[in-house]
């Protein structure tokens, strides 16, 4: 009997565990749910690290005294929203990486980069005593020469004069924004690029890179899918991380992001989607 009951015990185990595991691969949310977890994510510019962007950033040192000061008055806005979580663009294979550099800055071993991911998220995790920060990133980008339409259009007169504006009028924008953004505090910065019009006209800038292809070759449109797909997986590795009603998640993200990933979450109806201003202002 004591065998039996031994046996139903392990068994038990097995299958709570094999529950718990595959929850944590689906992640626990519910869309029919009284109370649902809140996400909002803070659209940035990158601080440090450009990534592969194609306009840059140009602002002010974030070392720079008068930064740091700034960088201290929003962690105490952000603070206000009490966030449970804190997801980050960093790939997820470089998790255990980045936490181990997260461990190493709560004891005084780390010295903070540039980075948006650093200078908001480590210090933010850190105010709120949490233990874990989360990457939640995936950019991995096609061979297929199909989906690249700066390659493609290298190829085709025509169409390479017309990226060719598309950039231009792009660097004159984006340097026209690197102006106004020195101009203001950090607090400010961030107000102002998750601005609800100012996320729409970004957004439709990707839709320019649509228009490069002939004929069949839909090059361009190949490329907003995989940027449309981007997003989705990057909502799924937050959504992996979500484990209770209860919890509050802050997505540290640049700004280019806003527009889907916040459509995405809302649309899935697993979110309570907030806005990040009414923690900014």
């Amino acid at each position: 009997m004591k065998l039996r009951e031994s046996l139903l015990i392990v068994v038990a185990c097995f299958l709570l565990f094999h529950v718990i595991s595959v929850r944590a691969q689906v992640g626990i949310v519910d869309r029919d749910a009284e109370e649902k977890p809140t996400f909002i994510l803070l659209g940035t510019y990158h601080m440090g690290i450009e990534g592969n962007n194609v306009f840059k950033s140009d602002v002010d040192d974030i070392t720079l005294p008068k930064r740091q000061e700034q960088i201290a008055d929003l962690i105490d806005r952000l603070k206000k929203y009490k966030p449970t979580k804190i997801a980050i663009e960093c790939d997820i294979k470089h998790n255990a990486r980045i936490q181990k550099a997260y461990d190493a800055y709560q004891i005084g071993q780390y010295k903070l980069s540039k980075n948006e991911t650093n200078q908001i998220g480590f210090r933010l995790a850190k105010e709120l005593k949490h233990k874990k920060i989360f990457c939640v990133d995936w950019g991995i980008f096609p061979e297929d020469p199909l989906y690249n339409y700066q390659t493609y259009a290298e190829k085709d007169d025509e169409l390479k004069e017309f990226l060719s504006e598309i950039y231009k009028k792009g660097k004159k924008k984006n340097d026209e924004n690197n102006k106004r953004l020195r101009e203001l505090s950090i607090a400010d910065q961030l107000i102002l690029l998750n601005q609800p019009d100012r996320i729409e006209r970004s957004h439709q800038g990707y839709y320019d890179f649509m228009r490069i292809g002939r004929g069949e070759d839909y090059v361009g449109a190949n490329y907003l899918s995989w940027w449309y797909g981007r997003n989705m997986k990057i909502l799924m590795n937050i959504i992996r991380i979500t484990d209770s009603p209860d919890d509050r998640i802050l997505v540290i993200y640049g700004a280019g992001h806003n527009k889907l990933l916040t459509q995405f979450a809302t649309e899935s109806g697993f979110y309570k989607v907030e806005s990040p201003l009414k923690y900014l202002q």
